[in-house]
């Protein structure tokens, strides 16, 4: 399978991601923040801010006192993360453009969220290891992915719908998926989250059941990673959804379960 820039990948599928926000991507921003137990005047980094899920909520937790850094690799995640802060007149938050894997921000932060993202590092412990050297001396991390069997039946049927045009994909797992299969329960990811040198590891179950329409299942291939699994010919495209559509239906259950994990850097 050949690689895709995950960054040009939702910067092409920002409208798309953003029509999924009131759904799924801010309550969950939402549980992530209350995870942080932020207080007025921290210092908070939101990696992979995506469309400002956590930044925003965050930006109010610490207050004007406080500040937050959103950092994406998405310029159109961040047009929208920007014009959602606008909006509400925030202004003790900055967003940058970068690959939060190699940056490295000007203090240290009290708190580090990061949201359904790890997972699409290239090297996922070296990844988090680099957001937890930005913590300062017990400083928390928050990070969600999902728990196993979630994403489906969606997951499996766009696969299925991609392979007939791509059918070199068939047999293959993505790296975003091998690196979620290694923390996707209570017990693999406190384990791993201790070996990355993190002290108070606590992961908690978040269950969530949406109901979703056609419309709203394409939506969440062209505004996710899927989209990556995508053959680059519109014809083909139109193909793979068409054959998508029809194996979800008008209406289906989506399994969307997370885990929110929680732990502190070391004193």
């Amino acid at each position: 399978m050949s690689a895709r820039d995950p960054g040009l990948a939702f910067t092409d599928g920002a409208l798309q991601f953003e029509a999924w926000s009131e759904k799924l991507w801010d309550p969950m921003g939402r549980a992530v923040v209350e995870a942080a137990m932020l207080q007025p005047g921290a210092k908070v980094l939101d990696a992979c801010c995506g469309t400002g899920a956590a930044t925003v909520p965050a930006a109010l937790a610490v207050g004007p006192g406080g500040t937050v850094d959103g950092v994406d690799l998405s310029t159109g995640l961040l047009r929208i993360a920007a014009n959602n802060l606008g909006q509400r007149r925030i202004l003790n938050t900055t967003l940058t453009e970068a690959d939060v894997t190699q940056w490295r921000g000007h203090r240290t932060f009290d708190a580090v969220l990061c949201s359904y993202s790890m997972f699409f590092f290239a090297d996922m412990e070296a990844g988090v290891e680099h957001l937890a050297s930005m913590l300062r001396p017990g400083g928390r991390m928050v990070v969600s992915t999902w728990l196993a069997g979630a994403l489906e039946p969606f997951a499996s049927r766009i696969l299925e719908a991609a392979v007939k045009e791509r059918p070199r994909l068939a047999g293959v797992v993505p790296l975003p998926n091998q690196n979620m299969a290694r923390v996707d329960s209570v017990e693999k990811m406190s384990a791993w989250l201790r070996a990355r040198g993190l002290a108070e590891v606590s992961v908690a179950v978040q269950p969530l059941t949406l109901q979703v329409d056609d419309a709203m299942a394409w939506n969440l291939v062209m505004g996710s990673g899927w989209r990556t699994l995508l053959p680059r010919d519109p014809e083909a495209i139109a193909r793979v959804r068409r054959d998508f559509i029809q194996s979800v239906g008008p209406s289906i259950e989506m399994n969307s379960d997370a885990l929110i994990a929680t732990a502190s850097a070391p004193l």
